[in-house]
């Protein structure tokens, strides 16, 4: 079993980081042994190796915050997800491992058949686009919604949403070579930053 661990943080995160060999401990009450499936390196992981990010792990520390994985072994008298369910791993458990001891309770079935690199990345920004639809303002159906930065991880699937919840989206990036992706996934009006920035949008809404 391997894991990928660092020891120290610095600015090449590369030279930190390597793949070591573990032992796991036996299994308590309460615990379920996960094969990790999947895990993406989210730019927040390649932060935390850096030091740049908000909430640092004390060191040592294993790479990853997200993952998706296969429960295949519970602890002696523990309720939770069966032998051989897909899970959605723990927040900050290390998931840049091939196993992980979990608390069983913390594990949240997944669908069996569906394509663990795509569940593998529902933590952390599926949830925060959709809170950001949801927990600020009231939005009804055709209202439209404005953000920058459209083509990064959130701002995809903030357009995906908003378009399933019935909302409209004006979106924003830096660069011409952007627009065309963000359209593909269903940006109502994509738009490059730059001067006149309220005026163009004004424009393409209609003055929404």
């Amino acid at each position: 079993m391997k894991r990928a661990q660092y020891n120290e943080r610095g600015p090449d995160p590369q030279a930190f980081i390597e793949s070591v060999e573990f032992t796991l401990p036996e299994l308590v009450a309460g615990q379920a042994l996960v094969q990790v499936l999947a895990a993406p390196i989210n730019p927040s992981d390649v932060l935390t190796l850096t030091g740049l990010y908000g909430m640092l792990p004390p060191l040592p520390a294993i790479g990853g915050n997200e993952g998706v994985g296969k429960v295949v072994a519970l602890g002696p008298d523990t309720k939770g997800p069966a032998v051989g369910q897909t899970v959605l791993l723990p927040v900050g458990c290390g998931s840049w491992s091939t196993h992980i001891v979990a608390e069983a309770k913390t594990l949240m079935p997944l669908p069996n058949d569906a394509d663990p690199l795509q569940l593998a990345m529902m933590t952390v920004n599926p949830p925060t686009a959709s809170l950001m639809l949801s927990e600020f303002v009231k939005l009804e159906a055709s209202e439209w919604v404005i953000q920058n930065v459209a083509n990064s991880g959130v701002g995809s699937y903030l357009i995906q949403l908003a378009k399933a919840r019935g909302f409209k989206t004006v979106n924003i990036v830096r660069r011409e070579s952007a627009v065309a992706g963000v359209i593909d996934i269903g940006g109502d009006v994509v738009l490059v930053d730059g001067p006149s920035l309220a005026k163009r949008v004004a424009e393409a809404t209609g003055g929404a």
